[in-house]
């Protein structure tokens, strides 16, 4: 396939991973769109806010582009093949995948982006703000459900008393970075499974997704303050210390103390996905958008 099928598109990554989304075009076919980049397991269509904030793009003249990126899945593998999905990806390639992405869209003509990016994505989008190639196009970012995967994953051990970092090490050395951890759910704090080689790339000491955004510190969120765009982030109040390990009051006030150009809201009776609570969060999206043109 020459081109893009809309609205099911596709790039290919730099190390040769296809990846598919949902282009939605603008009212006006303007040079403007938002890029989301999902979390832990999730995809392109299952989000109950994606038709909500697609509508919300469109009445403010941009494009809505739902991605997949290498995280989508939970275990997606074949010989020959990237091996992907959430239990085998390695954070620093997530860079790939947005790179793909941002380049798709600076080829069909988008020169104003806004990343989007929900729960894992979150740590994503703020790495490739340091890292990526295309960076320097980006106009804005929303970041939904804003969250510390390494401090999550650390009172999630100190809950049940146990590392999984030697066995995950034994596992490598072994030649068997691809398996699973014993405790098949324990890699991501008891909710998704884990290979070794990406549990120690995630949370060895000193590793990339360990300096992305270090609530749990509760100071110096040095990747976050490098973003030189305004900064959207929304949460909900259902999931209290459950992924900013401290509490969110607190972590909000740390993220516009660490960037001037944050602006943080949280949601009322709203859980980590925004499950039921889409209208609200689609007001707060489009009084950002408006506020940035």
């Amino acid at each position: 396939m020459d081109k893009p099928f809309y609205p099911i598109v596709q790039v290919v990554t730099k190390d040769k991973l296809k990846l598919f989304g949902l282009l939605h075009k603008s009212s006006n076919n303007s040079n403007r769109v938002i890029v989301h980049i999902h979390g832990t397991s999730g995809n392109f269509y299952c989000n109950n806010f994606y038709p909500y904030i697609a509508e919300a793009a469109y009445k403010n003249n941009f494009a809505y582009l739902q991605t997949n990126n290498r995280g989508y899945g939970d275990f997606e593998y074949e010989p020959g093949e990237v091996p992907h999905g959430a239990a085998l990806e390695l954070f620093e390639d997530s860079v790939m995948d947005i790179d793909a992405w941002l380049e798709f869209c600076i080829n069909h003509g988008f020169k104003e982006i806004i990343l989007e990016s929900h729960s894992y994505g979150n740590e994503k989008v703020i790495y490739y703000l340091n890292k990526g190639k295309y960076k320097k196009n980006v106009i804005g970012v929303i970041l939904l459900g804003f969250n510390d995967s390494v401090g999550t994953q650390a009172r999630y051990e100190k809950k049940i008393g146990k590392s999984y970092l030697k066995e995950a090490q034994e596992l490598v050395n072994q030649g068997k970075g691809l398996s699973f951890l014993s405790d098949i759910f324990g890699g991501i704090a008891g909710e998704v499974p884990l290979s070794a080689r990406s549990y120690l790339n995630y949370y060895s000491p000193g590793t990339e997704l360990s300096k992305t955004m270090p609530l749990r510190l509760g100071k110096k969120l040095e990747m976050y303050s490098n973003i030189k765009v305004p900064v959207l982030a929304v949460i909900g109040d259902n999931e209290e210390g459950e992924y900013t390990i401290i509490p969110i009051k607190e972590a909000m006030a740390l993220m516009k103390k660490e960037n001037s150009r944050t602006e943080a809201h949280q949601i009322i009776n709203c859980d980590h996905g925004f499950n039921g609570k889409e209208k609200e969060l689609v007001v707060i999206i489009q009084q950002f958008l408006k506020s940035i043109l």
